[in-house]
């Protein structure tokens, strides 16, 4: 008596077929997290250099120097940042007053971005920095012992 084995064709195919697909959600996965962290990063260091920008315009107005640009427009690693600065003094200008007010606004559209829907240009990102200063001198009012 000769017994046949049940034959299994084709199971080994099937096989192949489901471990390649799970092997390709893996890797799609994997992908898709590499894209977003690069997107991140991205994000990060034009959020940085804004931020450099953004505390050299202060230093300058915080300085007194009348070489401080209002406005301009920088190209930082091929991105366009516009960087506006603004003293104000407090009081409403009245004479007397002691003390100024600072703002800096960097604004800057990320790279890789597109307009939302209904939109012609993709949003901004914006940072405003803002401090107050005497415009006195410090040794004013500074008496000797």
């Amino acid at each position: 008596m000769t017994r046949t084995r049940p034959t299994q064709q084709g199971m080994a195919l099937i096989e192949a077929l489901i471990a390649s697909a799970v092997l390709g959600i893996g890797l799609a996965g994997a992908t898709q997290l590499t894209l977003q962290t690069l997107h991140t990063a991205s994000e990060s260091r034009q959020h940085t250099v804004a931020q450099h920008l953004a505390q050299e315009a202060m230093d300058c107005l915080h300085a007194r120097t009348a070489l401080c640009p209002t406005q301009e427009r920088l190209e930082v690693q091929g991105l366009l940042y516009d960087r506006q600065s603004r003293r104000t003094p407090r009081g409403n200008g009245l004479v007397g007053s002691s003390v100024d007010d600072l703002q800096v606004t960097v604004e800057w559209t990320a790279s890789g971005t597109r307009p939302a829907a209904g939109q012609d240009k993709p949003d901004k990102n914006r940072i405003e920095w803002h401090s107050s200063v005497s415009a006195l001198p410090g040794w004013v009012g500074v008496s000797l012992p």
